[in-house]
């Protein structure tokens, strides 16, 4: 017989983490004893000042099939034999993040893991991240103990290309550039290394990837402090790696 708490070693898998909320995907209602827990934890964060946590549908289908598979199975893993990682896991249950971590335990009272987790330093880090926004929440139960399973992220919220574009204009036209068309150019320009496509010879070139679409990289905020450009032309492209966290792939070009 196991004891009243068994708990996993936190998992923690960090993307580019940012500080901007996001919203996180629609919320069905939450059964009860993941409701439990899932009020236990932003109890926690709203008694230190932390924004709550809200609940990723999701998020929260990725942690039921582990659970599943751990009661399956009677193990407390993060990773089982022949079974995707956390991040893998989270991105085919429909999640989008820039940042994801776990906890996972094993006991006979629900209420009692939310106790143990916070007594563990790195399943409690992950309970307090000032980085996660969205949580998703799996109680199992098997044959004598609960298996519980809590997937924390960092949502971003997914983006067409012409999305991407369209975003980082609007923050552009904010500072006082004008927008520069140079039609298929941009997206060319976007897609290499460095440099860029095209006769529209630009004074300042700047590629970047980035989970925070509405962030400029600090070089490209040097170079607008400088006044010394009057127009830009944004393009955007698939990033240059597949992978399982969200990022956009961008090139500012300033005239």
């Amino acid at each position: 017989m196991r004891g009243s708490r068994l708990l996993g070693k936190a998992a923690q898998i960090l993307g580019v983490v940012f500080l901007l909320a996001r919203a996180c995907p629609a919320q069905q209602k939450i059964p009860d004893k993941e409701k439990l827990l899932f009020d236990a934890l932003n109890r926690e964060r709203t008694e230190r000042k932390l924004r709550p946590l809200k609940w990723d549908d999701a998020l929260a289908r990725a942690a039921r099939k582990h659970a599943d598979l751990m009661a399956e199975q009677d193990l407390l893993e993060h990773q089982l034999r022949g079974e995707a990682d956390l991040a893998t896991r989270a991105r085919e249950a429909g999640a989008s993040f820039s940042h994801i971590t776990e906890n996972i335990a094993i006991g006979q009272d629900v209420e009692k893991l939310h106790e143990g987790w916070m007594q563990s330093p790195g399943h409690r880090a992950n309970i307090l991240d000032e980085a996660a926004d969205c949580v998703g929440i799996a109680v199992v139960e098997g044959e004598v103990e609960f298996y519980a399973v809590e997937d924390f992220e960092r949502n971003v919220v997914p983006l067409s290309i012409d999305e991407q574009e369209k975003r980082v204009k609007e923050i552009l036209l904010a500072r006082g550039l004008r927008l520069n068309d140079i039609g298929s150019a941009a997206r060319k320009s976007c897609e290499m290394e460095q440099d860029y496509a095209g006769d529209s010879k630009a004074r300042y070139v700047s590629h970047y990837e980035t989970p925070d679409i509405s962030r400029l990289p600090e070089n490209v905020e040097k170079q607008l402090r400088s006044s010394r450009y009057k127009s830009v032309a944004v393009g955007a492209c698939a990033p240059k790696e597949a992978s399982t966290f969200t990022r956009f792939r961008i090139v500012l070009l300033l005239y």
